[in-house]
């Protein structure tokens, strides 16, 4: 029978501190005396512990459960990010560990069991995570990074999509086609992503001389999530219709899409909507959706090189995305 890997959890439990002053003396960090050091680092000896190079060992990349359960969006960006981050561990001589968290661990503020059954050299947390999980994840004192997301109050590595730039030059180019009433399909308060993406929609408005739109989406409270049932009821409620959407990702664009085939209009003959991502389900790439493609694979490589070389001082990493100019605008401009 194989001999089970010796973890921080182990050390911590034979030497009565915690997990976060283990790992701050094994990688010899600050926060713990030079003794305790020493008595730490010959415990880990003693139980076979094997100190770890950079570049080498087990890396934890935790999702929430929920986002398996959710739109079209999220159970399809969030495998091609971990699929992009698993394939550059690889090549960091590292191995990457998917582990999903339930809503119940999450709300609760557990530790990952696997922390407690392997060696684990860092934790990248990957989409919305909330954020009191996070702060406890950083409180672990392993390694940590944040990818796709990011929190003000937690000053801890983070990269993401630039997203604010990209939805100013999705609306931008709306307004360029001649839309004025346009409008914003999202929930701004769901995640950091969807705030910025709403925060470049205003920009775009305010700096082109018209005035952000608010819809029942933009002024709802925080939500975890927003169903094509909301995304109906929003459109319903505009009258008059708007020319064009600026819509919070793919899926939301092709709900407004569907829904509003329902009432007999066509996309792009009666309305514009652009998406995000670029998803590349057969679904959604019908749909041939003007979007922008989110730089997967730039932040899945970021947010390892930033867990390897735990970067000091923590820094949030803007990747631009590209956008892409398809079949779902027009422009309405009178020759």
């Amino acid at each position: 029978m194989r001999k089970k890997a010796i973890t921080l959890s182990d050390i911590a439990r034979e030497t009565g501190v915690s997990v976060n002053a283990v790992s701050l003396a094994l990688r010899g960090k600050s926060g713990v005396s030079e003794e305790m050091r020493r008595h730490i680092t010959h415990v880990a000896d003693k139980m076979g512990y094997a100190l770890r190079g950079a570049g080498t060992g087990n890396i934890l990349a935790l999702i929430p459960q929920r986002f398996f359960s959710m739109d079209a969006n999220s159970v399809s960006f969030y495998p091609g990010l971990y699929f992009e981050m698993q394939r550059y561990a690889d090549e960091k001589g590292c191995k990457l560990i998917l582990s999903s968290v339930s809503p119940e661990d999450e709300k609760a503020l557990r530790v990952p069991p696997l922390l407690g059954s392997i060696s684990i050299i860092g934790i990248v947390s990957v989409g919305n995570m909330s954020e009191g999980y996070c702060r406890m994840l950083k409180g672990l004192g392993l390694p940590f990074v944040i990818a796709d997301q990011y929190y003000d109050s937690l000053k801890t590595s983070c990269v993401c999509t630039a997203n604010a730039s990209a939805a100013y030059e999705l609306t931008s180019h709306l307004i360029d086609l001649g839309h004025t009433n346009i409008h914003f399909i999202e929930s701004p308060f769901r995640t950091s992503s969807a705030r910025d993406r709403w925060v470049g929609y205003v920009r775009a408005m305010v700096s082109h001389g018209l005035q952000p739109l608010e819809n029942r989406l933009t002024m709802a409270g925080n939500m975890e999530h927003v169903g094509d049932d909301l995304i109906a009821q929003a459109l319903d409620e505009l009258n008059p219709l708007p020319t064009a959407f600026v819509c919070g990702h793919d899926a939301m664009a092709k709900a407004v899409i569907f829904h509003l085939a329902k009432r007999g209009l066509r996309c792009p003959e009666d309305f514009s909507v652009t998406g995000f991502d670029n998803i590349q389900s057969p679904e959604i790439q019908s749909l041939r959706l003007t979007t922008c493609d989110t730089p997967k694979k730039a932040i899945a490589r970021t947010a390892i090189d930033l867990l390897l070389s735990e970067a000091t001082p923590a820094k949030i990493i803007q990747l631009y995305g590209e956008i892409i100019i398809r079949n779902s605008v027009r422009s309405i401009r009178k020759p």
